[in-house]
């Protein structure tokens, strides 16, 4: 399977699990503007991390768990692409922009441990 297809599998597996999130994907592309042929695998995969982190800043433990686990799972069983996908598109940005540090603290307990690696990996070792 193409890189694309693998791709567009994974964003259309996170739409059908999280319509609220289907639908903040949809709005991007609209926002964009882009062609029918046009790629935005990177930003819609981006739009995923922005709603855990907005979950994480609201407190929803429940939203944020299912993101949080939800990518756990496929990341256990991912290809190369989707490992990087996963890793640079989702979990670099996971708590971007979240300054209070017991927030960011009640966050990080909701990390699964594979997730906590690839995130420890960009940022370095949290002391939360």
């Amino acid at each position: 399977m193409s890189k694309n297809k693998v791709i567009e599998k994974l964003i259309s597996g996170i739409k059908h699990e999280f319509p609220d999130v289907a639908v903040r994907m949809e709005q991007r592309e609209r926002e964009w503007d882009l062609e029918p042929d046009d790629s935005m695998d990177t930003e819609l995969f981006s739009c995923f991390s922005s709603a855990t982190t907005d979950a994480i800043k609201c407190k929803n433990a429940d939203t944020v768990s299912r993101h949080l686990a939800y990518m756990s799972r496929k990341l256990e069983y991912a290809s190369g692409i989707e490992k990087k996908y996963i890793d640079t598109y989702y979990t670099e940005s996971l708590m971007w922009g979240i300054k209070d540090q017991k927030l960011k603290s009640w966050g990080w307990k909701l990390f699964p441990e594979n997730i906590k690696r690839l995130y420890e990996n960009m940022w370095g070792k949290q002391d939360l």
